[in-house]
């Protein structure tokens, strides 16, 4: 069992690898800017941006071996977040366009807390990182007890199909722009 002491430490050695990595702590578009033009950036490292939220985070590597990201907010309305803060962070699985995402929900104490955790799937060629969420199912085996009583309730279930419900959700990738070499998306092309 750890002592209070022990854990102490090992918490005040995370942040400082933390702040030793950034360098210093990265609060605004400016020194994220910066960051991501003095560092060599891994492929999915970079300003990215939660357009429904109008939040943009840096995604910057905390840990190479074990392929792990942190998500740190730089600008958001919401007025819970400070920039500067991990929000959650990615984990490289064994394909390496699919991650496991995790964000944190809510703030206990002062600290963000209740990590919710989806996938996270990288297309480089767009710039953007989609996200899926975990589906819940729940079904009946009609065959079994009161087959009739199922079959009934069946036919009353209602249901609604929401076009706007199918786009997909996740980020979109700011800095280092996926379209740097191509004409800008939305730029008037001249003849």
């Amino acid at each position: 069992m750890r002592s209070p002491l022990s854990l102490l430490l090992i918490s005040l050695c995370s942040l400082f690898s933390i702040g030793a990595a950034y360098g210093e702590k990265i609060s605004d578009m400016g020194r994220a800017l910066e960051f991501c033009r003095k560092s060599p950036l891994d492929r999915i490292e970079g300003i990215w941006e939660f357009p429904e939220d109008n939040t943009a985070v840096l995604i910057a590597l905390s840990d190479q071996r074990k392929r792990r990201y942190d998500i740190i907010i730089i600008t958001t309305p919401d007025c819970r977040l400070k920039p500067g803060e991990k929000i959650g962070e990615l984990t490289g699985s064994i394909d390496p366009d699919k991650f496991h995402l995790s964000l944190y929900s809510t703030r206990r104490d002062g600290i963000l807390s209740d990590p919710s955790n989806c996938l996270a799937i990288f297309n480089e060629k767009d710039g953007s990182l989609r996200v899926e969420k975990r589906k819940f199912k729940i079904s009946f085996k009609a065959s079994r007890y009161l087959p009739k009583f199922w079959k009934m309730l069946s036919i009353f279930r209602f249901s609604t199909d929401d076009p706007i419900e199918k786009l997909p959700k996740g980020l979109i990738r700011l800095f280092p722009n996926p379209y740097s070499d191509k004409i800008e998306r939305g730029a008037p092309k001249y003849l």
